[in-house]
């Protein structure tokens, strides 16, 4: 095996240029922006909080806030993202404290469940924002958790993507690809294809098949619970707040707007998908980010911003 060492110069090299992530804000900032936002969607969407948050409020604002802040590339911020998580009330209560402290402890399964959607969450960013902040980001988020969920997340056996299945991948991210951006799916492919013409088969079938869609459930699976999937309405949303965070990437930002919108003529979605999915709802999926985004990068207004409202 070949031994090779850094030089001093190359290590000189490598310190510069800001190597590290970013450090985040204090825990108590994060807890009062996590907070407002939190709350402002559930009474401006008026749907009420589910136990789990698989299928209702926490579950949208999860995917929004850890999109954000995996974007910003600030690992720091998952230890007090999955505390205020983890301690959401199950009942419907009139309001959260910035603490994020529930007033009676969720079940261990729960917790599991929560931290699952967060990491599911973290994984479909990785063709938006890249891989190396995915990597730093759920490798703080494992770090974070109580030791008891992580033993209940490894000892699950959750659905995975089974990278033989080429044909069901490629049709998923096929059909994904066309429920975002039809009538002009094939313009944008044949566009895609001149930069280069690899690229319009890498994205149907590995970002969209391979990582936006949602892994085959286990039919043999005897876990308590399964891999909580992000629904086509809740992607475009971690989308849209990806490249919200991100900027500079406006043409791609107003693409999965309108994918947002789009989702809104879907079928069977939930009461907090069909509010998401309105012109209100993608104001405060933008609005959200741009809060998350100030305080982390040392602003701390997280009042109203004109900007974001449509």
């Amino acid at each position: 095996m070949v031994n090779v060492k850094l030089s001093p110069t190359l290590k000189h090299l490598l310190s510069l240029r800001n190597p590290l992530p970013q450090l985040g804000p204090s825990p108590e900032a994060l807890n009062r922006v996590f907070s407002l936002t939190f709350n402002e969607l559930r009474s401006s969407s008026k749907v009420a909080v589910q136990p789990s948050g698989s299928g209702g409020v926490l579950k949208s604002w999860v995917v929004v806030a850890m999109a954000t802040l995996l974007t910003t590339n600030t690992p720091s911020t998952m230890g007090p993202l999955y505390r205020f998580v983890a301690n959401v009330p199950v009942s419907n209560q009139p309001g959260l404290e910035p603490n994020g402290s529930a007033q009676a402890s969720i079940p261990l399964e729960m917790k599991a469940e929560r931290v699952a959607i967060m990491r599911e969450a973290g994984l479909k960013c990785s063709v938006l924002t890249g891989i190396p902040k995915v990597i730093n980001t759920l490798g703080a988020l494992r770090e974070a958790v109580d030791q008891e969920v992580k033993a209940k997340l490894d000892a699950s056996q959750l659905s995975q993507r089974d990278a033989s299945a080429q044909q069901t991948t490629r049709d998923c991210g096929a059909a994904l690809f066309e429920s975002i951006y039809s009538p002009h799916t094939e313009k944008l492919l044949k566009k895609l294809g001149r930069s280069h013409p690899d690229f319009p088969g890498f994205i149907i079938e590995h970002a969209y098949g391979g990582v936006l869609s949602n892994p085959s459930p286990e039919p043999s699976s005897t876990a308590a619970f399964e891999t909580p999937l992000i629904s086509r309405t809740l992607t475009s949303a971690l989308a849209v707040a990806c490249l919200r965070a991100q900027g500079g990437v406006g043409p791609q930002l107003t693409s999965h707007v309108f994918g947002l919108l789009k989702a809104n003529h879907e079928d069977n979605l939930t009461p907090i998908e069909q509010w998401i999915s309105t012109e209100e709802g993608v104001a405060w999926v933008l609005g959200t980010v741009d809060r998350l985004c100030e305080v982390v990068r040392g602003r701390e207004d997280t009042g109203p911003h004109d900007s974001a409202r449509l």
